[in-house]
Order: structure tokens, then sequence, then C-alpha cells
């Protein structure tokens, strides 16, 4: 039996002067900082990083002296950690056949995370199990109802053991506040057991190894059972996330956080992750994590939950990888000697991993190089100094060679 004990009680913890926006400063500190260790995110001022400590606080978390001893969670299922021969390089359960993932919700100044983590889980079974189906259940349940937690944060394992005995209705049954509010304020209907709830038939840990095997069990629970609950720690430089792919670079730890991962990518070598602090903030909600973070600062998936379906419906393996197939928007381009820029695009369906290479140095690739679905390769031709010229730019997938041809005139002579 496993025994996780989790805290994610989202709890921020001032950086600066309290009530004091963040400063042009501390935005170009993270990307100083950024630069130097050669990360690969980006940052910008977000819908999060522009409130003010104060109000970085209320929406995450907390008073500074809260308890934070950690919520024990109970027991979870006894099921053994998935295992996967040859799973495919990158998933997305946004992009798996359909899409089996929730809309990006906003906890807003309540530190709820944990309830919206699992909410969200829940709803990928759901969706999962119903081809699709979007599914907006009832977060406030779990705040409001002794579901694993309050605004001032929560566990969610224990949370994770509500759903499965007791369950969540629709949204509608009880519209998120972003406040603790009275279990009383929830429908009739579901106090009394006649509106329909959703449950999960059980979780368990998806993980039990150290870094970097821990890494491949991720990745197994979610091929195998679909998105995954995880928690990290949060440092300051997290709210500045714009996009690309996310590792510690900077900034004071400022609390235990709990997300929901929703795919891989290899290529990338990152996780997909959604979060719950609306749209403003991240790639419309989402980042990517890097694999390193695992073992890394912010020991991203510190405790990992997956769930085994819900109601009658366990949770079916993933759809098999789609054949690879690829297409290029045009096969080559003739250039003036002065130079220029060109581009073409690759079709191919999600999941389909290629490269691209060019075979002269006076052709450069700018970006590109590497994808797993469809995408724009772009690239600049120098000046030719002399005659004409030829150069392939390759283009390699799953049992695929293309080449992209281009031809440069020769400098003209001068009379």
């Amino acid at each position: 039996m496993y025994v996780i004990v989790v805290l994610a009680v989202c709890i921020l913890f001032s950086m600066g002067i309290p009530g004091a926006s963040a400063s042009p400063r501390e935005l170009e500190e993270i990307r100083s900082a950024i630069k130097a260790k050669g990360a690969k995110w980006h940052a910008d001022e977000t819908s999060v990083s522009r409130l003010s400590m104060k109000e970085r606080k209320m929406r995450l978390g907390n008073k500074d002296d809260v308890d934070l001893a950690a919520l024990v969670g109970d027991t979870s299922e006894s099921v053994p950690l998935a295992t996967v021969e040859a799973a495919p390089s990158s998933l997305d359960w946004r992009n798996n056949g359909m899409n089996y993932v929730s809309t990006v919700k906003d906890q807003k100044s309540c530190g709820s995370c944990w309830a919206f983590a699992v909410t969200a889980a829940l709803e990928s079974q759901i969706m999962i199990g119903t081809n699709g189906t979007q599914f907006d259940l009832a977060e406030q349940i779990l705040v409001s109802c002794g579901g694993g937690g309050t605004c001032s944060g929560g566990s969610p394992s224990s949370a994770s053991t509500y759903i499965r005995d007791k369950g969540l209705p629709l949204e509608g049954c009880f519209p998120y506040t972003a406040t603790n509010n009275s279990c009383t304020s929830a429908c009739v209907d579901w106090q009394t057991g006649i509106a329909t709830v959703y449950k999960v038939n059980g979780w368990h840990s998806a993980t039990a190894s150290a870094y970097p095997q821990r890494v491949q069990d991720l990745k197994n629970a979610l091929y195998t059972y679909g998105p995954v609950l995880a928690t990290f720690y949060v440092y300051n430089d997290f709210f500045s996330y714009r996009s690309g792919v996310y590792s510690y670079t900077t900034g004071a730890y400022a609390g235990a956080h709990a997300v929901l991962i929703v795919g891989y990518d290899d290529t990338q070598q990152a996780f997909i992750v959604k979060n719950s602090w609306g749209t403003g903030w991240g790639e419309f909600g989402y980042f990517l994590v890097a694999y390193s973070e695992v073992g890394g600062t912010s020991s991203f998936a510190y405790s990992a939950i997956a769930y085994d379906g819900y109601g009658d419906n366990p949770t079916p393996p993933p759809p098999n990888p789609p054949a690879c197939t690829y297409a290029l928007s045009n096969t080559g381009k003739t250039f003036k000697a002065t130079g220029g820029n060109g581009n073409f695009s690759i079709s191919c369906p999600s999941g389909c991993a290629w490269t691209v290479s060019s075979s002269a140095t006076w052709v450069t690739i700018k970006s590109g190089t590497s994808g797993n679905a469809s995408g724009q390769v772009t690239y600049t031709v120098g000046a030719n100094p002399g005659s004409a010229r030829t150069a392939t730019i390759n283009v390699q997938g799953a049992n695929y060679n293309q080449t992209y041809t281009v031809t440069q005139q020769a400098q003209r002579a001068r009379k």
C-alpha cells in the first residue's frame, strides 16, 4: 500500500516591499539569469507577475503565519506502477485522437491549486471515458465540504480519496467563489444525493523511483492512465514564465503548488502541464517544464498521482500513435546573388517527429530545426560572391527523407 503525504499549500512569501508591483528590474534580473544559465524559456510580464506582492500571496495562498504542518493523505490504492515497452516519443492528451483535457481555469485569490488539479484530473478521466465530452466539475465542493483543504491550502491525496468516495457534481451545483464559503451553499440536490456526481475508481502513486528513472515512470503513467496530478516547489522566477521549457534560474522559494501533467515531448525534453492561473499566464495557461527539473531545484512531481478511470469506465489505453506521413508546402526556391530569407511548411500528424539540416554553410536554418507535428522552417541565404550554386535542406522523419532545393544566381560581373 502506498502512503502519500502531500502538502500543496500554494503559499507565497514577499519578494520585496509589500504592496509593490513586479518591477522592470525584477524581470530584467530573471531574463539575465535565463541567459546566463542557458535556460530555454522566455520571461515576461504576466497576469500573475504584474500583481502586487500582497495580491500574489492572496491569489496563491494565505497568511505568513499559517500552520505549515503537512496534511497527511489517505492510503492510496495498491496498484502497480505502469510499465510501457514502446511508448511514443511524445504524447499530448489535448490532441490524442481528440481533446481529453478540460478548459484552463483560474483559482484566483485562493490557495486552492490542490482542488483545481484534482478536479482537472477527474474531468480528464471522464472525458477519456466519454470520447472527449467536455466536463466542468465543482472545485468549490472540495474547498467548502471537507474535501481535503481550504483556501489556506490542502492535500491532493486527501482530495483524491474524497472524489473516490463521494465524487463531485457539475460546476453549476456550487459555482467557484475563491473563498472558503459554506458547504450549505451547494445545491440541495447534491447534498441529498439526487444530483449526479462523478467519482474516480481509485488513485495511486504515479512513480516510486528516483530521478532520472522517475521521468520514465511519469511518462509511463501518462501513457497508461491519462493526465497525472503533480506537485512541485515554486520559485519567484516562475510567476514571469511566458513560454518555452521552464527550468529554475533565479529567485527565492515561494511555496508548493499542484498542477496537471497532460503530456510530454522527448524532442524538447519536457512535460506539458496545465496550470490553474487563467489564460493570462504562460502559454495560455499551460507551461512546459524540463525533465531535469524532476531532479532539479523545483523538484517537479515530487509527488504524483494517477487515477484509474471513473465509475464503471476504467481508463482505456490511449489511441495508437498515428501513421507518420509528411508533406512539404514546396520543394525549393531560387535566390538572387544578394541572398535573402525563405521558408516552407512541413505537414504531418501530431506525434510524428522530424529534423531539418542544411548541406551548405551559406544556408542557415533560423527556426524549425525539429518538431513533433506540423511546423514551419525558416532559413536565410548568404550573399553569393561567385558563380551560381545549389544546396539542399534535408527533412528527415519516421521512414521519410525529403530534400528541399535552394539555388542561387551568380554574382554579376561588373562592367
